[in-house]
């Protein structure tokens, strides 16, 4: 019998299936009760090793360093090719049409390809496309390069999740925080490393190509270190009244994910914006307020597999989006320096856990197989995290750009309200 119909053997004991609340430990007792464990994989459950560990950071370090890389590209691409704003923003939306092609895809890749063969083949090509960007050869060619970098960090950011929350749930302990905080520690190196490269003199394109031999050898030395096993999740039954794949608790987690992802794309895109404007902050450093917002999440991912542990998953969901809603209104109603910038930075340790808690409750729902519970939520989540920035932008030509963060409180708060009224969903 071939190791492919093995895996499609379906467990005889009652245990195999897994489908019984998981056995306490003490620190997870007060939030297990209620919680199903259904496995990503048919492999054999075993204690996760160093290497696997590794090899997952190192796929969510390369997602938050490529896209830490693209960022300080933008203003020379549009100098190079001599770019109208217009022309720019046409530009910059391939990134997010290709990611949306992407991530959907990423499920199939995982499940056909193997997870530590779709992260490698996805980074390494996400390495390649943005040395081709960092080249800048025309107009065309940098619109199809940004397209295609954009399908292969989909892939990436969906392909990492899947591989994360099927080390989470064999080792029956949270890591999905921990994992995360490797993507926001990697935006922070990233930034640094160019920074000293163009401090050093180099040009854009040497720099660039420097950080991504670098970053493809890591990834090829951490992730050979490791087997490369199908994961291929059991279909799960339907809901009882026969929903449709986003429906139930699967479109409760997208819902709150997508306001989480569009929070934070409105502080990437509008904090400095929103600093130099109304809370006086010079302009030379209004960029300080979004990098206390990156730090702060790397900080508090690194605490809050722990944190989730001991407190439960709920309790640190209320907690983020509480502390997020009263950062925000803080911002807008004292719009003073001092203020601003404590308010992104106690923000940017609310919202760090949120996202990987989600993703790691999607994992476990029972209406949905878990590769396709964490493609769908995932997408829709990047969904918000684009479509954010675009909607503050037209509620504060319309109104103001206080306005535009009041209404993304009134959301903060409505998805407080499906957490607490859907607390299953999220155990």
């Amino acid at each position: 019998m071939s190791f492919h119909s093995l895996l499609k053997r379906k467990p005889k004991s009652a245990a195999a299936t897994l489908d019984l609340p998981l056995s306490a430990s003490d620190s997870l007792h007060r939030e297990k009760t209620d919680e199903k464990i259904h496995a990503v994989s048919r492999t054999p459950t075993s204690a996760v090793s160093g290497a696997e560990l590794w090899a997952a950071r190192i796929g969510f370090f390369a997602g938050g360093f490529t896209v830490a890389s693209w960022a300080p590209l933008i203003p020379f691409v549009q100098s190079q090719l001599a770019l109208e704003p217009y022309v720019l923003g046409f530009l910059l939306l391939g990134l997010g049409v290709g990611s949306f092609v992407g991530m959907p895809l990423a499920g199939k890749l995982t499940e056909h390809l193997g997870a530590r063969n779709a992260i490698l083949l996805s980074g390494l090509a996400s390495c390649f496309l943005l040395v081709v960007l960092s080249l800048v050869p025309s107009l065309y060619v940098e619109c199809a390069a940004l397209l295609a970098y954009g399908v292969t960090l989909g892939c990436l950011e969906v392909s990492v999740n899947i591989y994360g929350t099927h080390l989470e749930n064999r080792n029956k302990s949270r890591l999905m925080s921990g994992l995360h905080a490797a993507y926001s520690v990697g935006e922070v190196v990233s930034a640094a490393a160019l920074t000293a490269l163009f401090v050093l003199g180099l040009a854009p394109s040497q720099a660039v190509s420097t950080l991504m031999v670098l970053l493809a050898l890591t990834m090829v030395a951490l992730l050979r270190r490791i087997e490369n096993h199908p994961i291929e999740a059991p279909e799960k039954p339907k809901d009882r009244r026969g929903a449709p794949a986003l429906s139930g608790p699967v479109s409760v987690l997208a819902a709150v994910c997508a306001v989480i992802f569009l929070t934070e794309g409105s502080m990437l895109d509008w904090s400095a914006i929103y600093l130099r404007d109304f809370a006086d902050v010079p302009q030379e450093m209004s960029a300080v307020g979004y990098t206390l917002f990156v730090i702060a999440m790397a900080f508090s991912r690194l605490m809050g597999d722990k944190l989730a542990m001991k407190f439960g998953a709920v309790t640190m969901l209320s907690a983020g989006i509480c502390i997020m809603l009263a950062t925000l209104l803080a911002l807008v109603v004292y719009p003073q320096p001092a203020v601003a910038l404590l308010s992104l930075f106690l923000m940017g340790l609310g919202i760090a856990n949120i996202a990987p808690i989600v993703i790691s409750a999607a994992s476990r729902t029972a209406s949905m197989d878990s590769v396709k519970a964490i493609t769908a939520v995932t997408t829709v989540g990047y969904g918000g995290l684009l479509a954010g920035p675009a909607l503050i932008g037209a509620v504060s030509s319309a109104l103001s750009l206080q306005i535009a963060f009041l209404a993304v409180c009134a959301l903060l708060a409505m998805s407080l309200i499906l957490v607490c009224r859907h607390r299953a969903v999220f155990q």
